[in-house]
């Protein structure tokens, strides 16, 4: 069973489901925010096309969308 977002996530369905992303997309320089051709396109097709490693992009948008908990120091 797959957990988190996947490649085939279509891109302004998690833009608009986890805004809390979007700065990602901002820090990469990606335009997908306010694009129109977002809601055509996956997250492996945005990688490929802006030239981003797909593992890493998945990465970072796991981490935003499911944070781990803090854990304090000393335990």
């Amino acid at each position: 069973m797959k957990s988190g977002i996947q490649p085939d996530q279509n891109v302004a369905d998690l833009l608009s489901n986890w805004p809390a992303v979007i700065p990602l997309f901002l820090a990469h320089h990606m335009s997908c925010v306010g694009c129109s051709m977002a809601r055509f396109e996956t997250l492996a097709d945005v990688t490929r096309i802006y030239g981003i490693g797909l593992s890493l992009f998945l990465s970072e948008i796991n981490e935003q969308v499911n944070p781990q908990p803090f854990e304090k120091e000393g335990k």
